[in-house]
């Protein structure tokens, strides 16, 4: 070991530069915004109940949470349908 270079150093494992995740996420981050502020465009949304005038932003927003909201439901039903199912055995 070199006596003039510190122990904690990380160039004798060849690991140097920023982290790959970090990288990942700061790319990630940057296509949201990047989507976010293209995606301005006004647009009317006539659902069966009701009509709205937004962006096409918020109406991809407004989707994704309805099926993530939905997906949680179904999944919740699903595993009580099968306990109940494997219970009544």
């Amino acid at each position: 070991m070199d006596p003039m270079r510190p122990a904690d150093t990380n160039a004798a494992s060849g690991k140097s530069g920023p982290n790959l995740m970090l990288v990942v996420l700061a790319a990630i981050i940057a296509f949201v915004v990047i989507f976010v502020l293209r995606n301005d465009n006004p647009t009317e949304i006539d659902f069966m109940l009701f009509d709205w005038d937004t962006t096409v932003r918020w109406s991809i927003f407004i989707a994704l949470i309805i099926g993530i909201v939905l997906d949680r439901v179904f999944s919740i039903w699903w595993r009580r349908r099968g306990k109940r199912k494997n219970d009544n055995d």
